[in-house]
C-alpha cells in the first residue's frame, strides 16, 4: 500500500522538479538577456562619448600621451589629391557655443591673411604657436594661401579673407566688412581661448570645403 502511494506521488514530484528546472532556465535566460542589453547600452553610450558629429563632420576622440584630441574621420581630398583631415583640442560640442556673426557669408578664398592686435603676442600659454600653424596647414591642404601680415588691412572689394586677432570679453568671430573678420578672444597674452576660436573657424572652413 505504501509502495503504491509512493509510486503514485512520483509523477507529481517529477512534474514539480521539471517545472522548477524550467523556471530556473527561464530566469537564467532572462538574466542573460538583461546582461546583454546592459552591455549593449553601455557600449552605445561609450561610443557616443567617443564619437561626435558637428557640421556633418565626424570626429573620433583619441588620446595621445596625456592629451585628448578630436580627430576628423570625415576626410576630404586635398589640393595634392591625397585625403586629409585634422585634429582639434576642443570638444566639437563646445564649438557650438562660440558665436560666428554672419556665418553664412564665410567663403574659402584663394588668399587669406591674418593679423594681430597691435602690441599683443597671443602666446596664450603656448597655444598661440599651435593655433595659427594649424590654420595654415588647413588652408594649405585646401589649396589656399595663408599668411600672417601685421599691419595689413581688409580689402574693400573682398578680394581675400582678412582675419584680425583681438582680445575681448567674449570669445567670438565677427564680420566687420567684406570678407573681413575679427577673431575676438577672451583672455590676455598669458591665458586665453585662442584654440577654441581658431578651431571653430577651422571647422566652418572645412565644412564648406567638403561641399565644394
Amino acid at each position: 500500500m505504501v509502495k503504491k502511494k509512493m509510486e503514485k506521488n512520483k509523477p507529481k514530484e517529477e512534474k514539480v522538479k521539471k517545472n522548477s528546472e524550467e523556471s530556473m532556465l527561464k530566469n537564467i535566460i532572462l538574466i542573460g538577456g538583461v546582461i546583454i542589453l546592459l552591455s549593449l547600452v553601455l557600449y552605445i553610450y561609450t561610443q557616443s562619448q567617443n564619437s561626435y558629429t558637428y557640421k556633418n563632420i565626424e570626429f573620433e576622440k583619441t588620446l595621445i600621451g596625456n592629451i585628448t584630441f578630436y580627430e576628423t574621420t570625415t576626410l576630404a581630398k586635398g589640393a595634392n589629391g591625397k585625403l586629409f583631415g585634422f585634429r582639434l583640442r576642443t570638444n566639437p560640442r563646445e564649438l557650438t557655443t562660440i558665436p560666428f556673426e554672419n556665418l553664412d557669408n564665410l567663403r574659402i578664398m584663394k588668399l587669406n591673411i591674418i593679423a594681430s592686435e597691435e602690441g599683443k603676442s597671443f602666446n596664450c600659454e603656448g597655444y598661440g604657436v599651435i593655433a595659427i600653424p594649424n590654420l595654415q596647414r588647413l588652408f594649405t591642404e585646401m589649396g589656399a594661401d595663408f599668411g600672417k601680415e601685421e599691419g595689413s588691412n581688409c580689402d574693400p572689394d573682398g578680394k581675400y579673407n582678412h582675419f584680425t586677432l583681438k582680445y575681448g570679453n567674449k570669445t567670438e568671430i565677427k564680420e566687420v566688412g567684406n570678407r573681413c573678420y575679427e577673431i575676438i578672444i577672451k583672455g590676455d597674452d598669458n591665458k586665453c581661448e585662442i584654440l577654441p576660436v581658431t578651431e571653430k573657424l577651422m571647422v566652418e572652413l572645412y565644412s564648406r570645403y567638403l561641399n565644394l
